[in-house]
This record gives structure tokens, sequence and C-alpha cells, in this order.
């Protein structure tokens, strides 16, 4: 009866992991969506970036680029949370842009100047955005592998075995109550 109890248990699991991993998979394929069009919007400000940036080294000089790139201070402003999503631990990159400061004189630059830096700007929130995705996705990809392991045991080598079990068992009780029964009708034949 325990066995019993133990194989109904057993088959309610390999349901919940096989909803889970329903689950998992819908909330990869909505971020597996999302992806492509931030790889599309990456590679078109990442091109523009470097065209305005080309226009202002051609305008100003490399040199004077190198040095105006030299006044630039390091963003250090990235933080990352966890969420979790079926005990899957999702990261969430929170990005404070800094406030925009001009370490160069507007007067002796040219637009294009401005426009690179925005856009690179652009780039990397969009980066940012994208290893967040594709960390999501991985771990997400990970977890499926790792419950679908976990069902395919239940389904195909637990379950099975447990079932095997419980019918030796049951034979093995059927057997012996023949035999009692069998027993009980010599005893009973003896004493009439």
């Amino acid at each position: 009866m325990k066995l019993k109890s133990t194989i109904k248990l057993s088959e309610q699991g390999q349901e919940l992991l096989e909803k889970k991993k329903y689950i998992l998979i819908q909330e990869r394929e909505k971020y597996k969506k999302e992806i492509a069009g931030l790889r599309e919007k990456l590679k078109q400000s990442q091109e523009r970036a470097n065209m305005y940036l080309r226009q202002t080294n051609v305008n100003i000089g490399i040199e004077e680029v190198h040095y105006i790139s030299r006044g630039i201070e390091i963003d250090n402003g990235i933080d990352i949370k966890y969420l979790t999503i079926m005990g899957v631990n999702i990261p969430s990159i929170v990005y404070e842009e800094p406030v925009k400061q001009m370490h160069y004189g507007v007067a002796h630059t040219p637009m294009s100047l401005d426009k690179a830096i925005e856009e690179f700007n652009e780039v990397k929130k969009l980066i940012i955005k994208l290893a967040e995705i594709e960390n999501t996705i991985e771990r997400l990809n990970i977890n499926i592998q790792k419950i679908q392991k976990r069902a395919n045991a239940l389904k195909d080598i637990i379950i099975p075995r447990d079932k095997q079990i419980a019918k030796s068992i049951t034979d093995i009780l059927d057997e012996r109550e023949r035999e009692e029964f069998s027993r009980l009708k010599v005893v009973k034949k003896n004493i009439s």
C-alpha cells in the first residue's frame, strides 16, 4: 500500500514537472522573440555610431577624438538583481544612465561627435539588455533540460521499477493467499 502511494506521488510529480517544463518553454520562447528585434536594433545602432565616429574622425582628426575620449568617465551604473520564474533565478540588470556631462568644448567639435556619443550610449543600453535576455534564455535552457531529465527518470525508470516491485509483492501475496486457502481446505477436510 505504501508503494502504491509512492507510485501515485511519483506520477503526480512527473505531471508537475511536465507542466513546469511547459511554462519555462513558453517563457523562453517569449524571450527568443524579443531577442531577434534587439539584435537588429543593436546592429543598426552600431552602424550609426560608427558612421558618426568616422565623420568626427574626418572632421577633427583621430588624435583630437582620442583626446576627448580620455575625458569621458567610466560608467559603472550597472546592478544585477534576480527574479524567480518557477524556481529559476533570472538576472535582471538595472542600469542607471549617468547624467550627461560634456567634457569637451561644443564650439570646436562637430555635431557628429554628439551624435556618436549618443549612439554609443544607445549601443551600451542595447548590449546590456541583450546580455540580460541571452543569460535568461541560457538559464531557462539549462533548467528545462534538468526538468526533462527528472521527468524522464520518473517516467522511464522510477515509476516502472516501482510498479514492477508492487506487482511482485502483489503476486507473492496472492500466492501466499492461495497457499493459505489450500491449507485451510486440507485442514477442514481432515477435521470433517
